[in-house]
């Protein structure tokens, strides 16, 4: 079942009645929505009071909830932690993981980053040539940070060479954030979803960090976002708005392509995580990542 993506936007009191989510504002309901239904809940408004049964049933559907600040960028997530019976026996492998095992899962990942930003190039029309040759030169653990040097390349190909990727600027690096924090977050719930712990991580490492693993396994799915981003640069929309955060959103509903097949963004997510899981246990070998469907602009929906 697909999950559903629910932003709340203006100021509300959400709470629980009959397993469902009721939206109030101004003391009316406005909406409602059943708890099973919901795979992140985003609140976008800092006038928005959520009852502790809401939260709690959330968590224990495994429903993430986004918080935004007053730019509507996400700051803060919440996560589950408990949706697998067998959690401690998965955090154990998880800790046991040798590092050449955890080197050659980077490696994988670092290729499957580097093969997905030539497809985004493509499907904006650009030429990947450049960076799609860089793949071959991907080693276990990626001592020679290929991954950065085909950022370098990546990005001026993409928004053009005076762009500079930066998390504190506006405009299109806003954006970019915004895309980012809910693909973090949604690569977060798929992990706690199987029972690994998100800050586990195989490359990334910061004890201040709590979702070092979503750090890592989301770096293949971000030229989903960097696509959607450049389609608002085509047309010279930088500002966070209601519209263009629905149009970003809707990312987390694309077809990807796992095992050969076309599945929506969330359910590839959750294979994805599930074949961590077992990579880790078993061997990188079983890590499979799903690829990006090459997609023209004009097929993209437009805001």
């Amino acid at each position: 079942m697909i999950k559903r993506i629910i932003d709340v936007s203006n100021p509300s009191y959400l709470h629980m009645r009959n397993y469902q989510m009721i939206v109030e504002q101004k003391k009316n309901e406005v909406e409602r929505v059943p708890i099973e239904d919901m795979g992140v809940l985003i609140l976008s408004n800092p006038a928005i009071t959520v009852s502790s049964s809401l939260i709690s049933s959330c968590q224990q559907n495994n429903c993430i909830i986004v918080f935004c600040d007053s730019r509507h960028l996400p700051v803060s997530v919440l996560l589950p932690l408990s949706g697998n019976s067998i959690h401690s026996k998965i955090l154990n492998i998880q800790t046991s993981v040798k590092k050449p095992t955890k080197k050659r899962l980077w490696q994988k990942i670092v290729v499957a980053k580097i093969e997905s930003q030539a497809k985004a190039l493509l499907s904006c029309g650009k030429n990947s040539s450049a960076v799609e040759s860089m793949k071959s030169r991907v080693k276990s653990g990626d001592p020679d940070n290929v991954e950065s040097q085909a950022s370098r390349v990546y990005w001026p190909l993409m928004f053009g060479k005076d762009f500079r990727r930066d998390q504190k600027a506006e405009g299109t690096n806003s954006l970019l954030n915004y895309g980012y924090a809910l693909l973090r977050a949604s690569v977060a719930r798929a992990i706690c979803g199987t029972g690994l712990h998100p800050a586990l991580g195989i490359h990334h490492h910061n004890q201040y960090n709590p979702m070092c693993l979503a750090d890592d396994l989301m770096e293949p799915f971000r030229p989903v976002v960097d696509r959607r981003v450049y389609r608002l640069w085509e047309e010279e929309i930088f500002d966070i708005s209601k519209k263009t955060k629905s149009f970003l959103l809707s990312f987390l509903s694309e077809p990807l392509v796992f095992r050969g097949k076309k599945l929506p963004f969330m359910v590839a997510l959750q294979h994805t995580a599930t074949s961590l899981k077992k990579a880790l246990a078993e061997g990188p070998e079983y890590l499979e990542i799903p690829s990006l469907v090459i997609r023209k602009q004009q097929e993209m929906l437009l805001i």
